[in-house]
């Protein structure tokens, strides 16, 4: 993967988690795009870490009602394919 893909310099703060780069809740949607470019070819991988980091978000951000699976997880899951 190429080390100038779009969103690498969107990386989260702690303890507020938003980005450092444009100060949208982490992951703001360039990382979003860049961590699906990251992870292209492994979509479970991409999960697995997302987890991780949702565990320690969960741990450092205040309980506003935000979901934060959503915000951390769901967002990365593939899309549906059609019923045929």
């Amino acid at each position: 993967m190429p080390l100038s893909l779009p969103g690498r310099d969107h990386v989260a703060a702690r303890p507020c988690w938003r980005c450092k780069r444009c100060g949208a809740p982490w992951p703001c949607q360039p990382a979003k795009l860049y961590l699906l470019g990251l992870y292209a070819d492994n979509r479970l991988g991409l999960s697995m870490y997302l987890g991780e980091v949702m565990a320690v978000a969960a741990s450092e951000l205040p309980d506003d009602g935000t979901n934060i699976i959503e915000r951390f997880v769901s967002w990365a899951r593939p899309p549906r394919r059609p019923q045929t």
